[in-house]
């Protein structure tokens, strides 16, 4: 076997239809994809759906001999991932959440980049919000990372998704996403850094993600900073990440701004004050930011923030 695609699924009548066909079309009379990839197998998580869910997942088992379709207790995402690799048997594995889809003629120009050179994870372009004012593209690039720490240091922390990668699947053999977490991608990329996987990054295929006002990250956004931040403090010490070189600086301005919007909400620092280079940001507000935090110090720039932003 060579892919194993998991896709959890709860509670997502509108929208699996759309889910599943997008990945099915990636295999359907593509002669081009049946060149590199002898087999594949579509796991389809039923993670205790109370709408007809269940039973759409039931019909496409029934229909192809390709598809998987399992039923369990309701656990959250993390769960229904890990079934899924409890299960799966091919040598890559890649993830799709529900209510998103995959584009066109995605699967098969990366499958034949994992082999040339082989790689232990390759990462593909987002679309993120499509439809949306705030629409946007997401581009990794062309790269070749032989060590895993130098694509987190190329920006990586800005885009730990699992949904727009493929892996190999021996990456997870001792590895699960954590239980009762928020940004579960990115506690479980910390534990797939550590093994030191060499990462390549391309500019095709896309994975398309639909925003969701009804989701648990929407409707959480003021929690979901500082759950952020705690997350990006775990990498860091786990990886043993010293924020204070120059590579790193990036990175905590990312920490930084969660941490401004966690002391406006909470009124706790839990960054670690530091200095930083004033440029090489993504905007001009991270300069001026990093300025404000190198001449009057964290907790000061945290309370200016809260502030002026009232």
């Amino acid at each position: 076997m060579t892919l194993s695609i998991i896709i959890p699924i709860y509670n997502v009548a509108d929208s699996l239809r759309r889910c599943v066909d997008s990945v099915l079309a990636q295999f359907s009379s593509n002669f081009e994809l049946l060149q590199f990839i002898s087999d594949f197998e579509l796991l389809l998580v039923d993670d205790g759906s109370t709408d007809e869910s269940g039973l759409i997942a039931d019909e496409y088992a029934a229909k192809y001999a390709c598809v998987r379709c399992f039923h369990k207790p309701n656990g959250g995402l993390s769960y229904a991932r890990n079934f899924g690799l409890q299960h799966a048997v091919g040598r890559y594995v890649t993830f799709v959440d529900s209510d998103d889809e995959v584009a066109a003629h995605t699967y098969a120009p990366l499958l034949q980049t994992l082999y040339t050179p082989e790689c232990d994870i390759l990462e593909f372009p987002m679309l993120q919000k499509p439809g949306l004012p705030d629409e946007t593209l997401f581009q990794p690039g062309e790269h070749i990372f032989r060590d895993a720490l130098d694509w987190l240091a190329y920006k990586g922390t800005e885009h730990c998704w699992v949904c727009n990668k493929i892996f190999k699947r021996e990456l997870f053999d001792n590895v699960r996403f954590p239980i009762g977490k928020k940004f579960e991608d990115m506690l479980t990329h910390i534990e797939l850094i550590k093994q030191r996987p060499c990462i390549r990054t391309v500019n095709y295929g896309c994975y398309i993600y639909h925003y969701n006002a009804e989701g648990i990250a929407a409707k959480d956004k003021a929690n979901g900073l500082t759950s952020l931040l705690e997350a990006q403090l775990t990498l860091v010490r786990e990886l043993g990440i010293d924020t204070r070189q120059r590579r790193w600086h990036r990175l905590y301005m990312d920490m930084l701004t969660a941490q401004l919007y966690t002391f406006r909400r909470t009124e706790t620092i839990l960054l670690k004050p530091q200095r930083i280079a004033l440029w090489g940001y993504a905007t001009w507000k991270d300069s001026l930011k990093a300025l404000l935090v190198d001449t009057i110090g964290l907790r000061m720039t945290c309370r200016l923030f809260k502030t002026l932003s009232r």
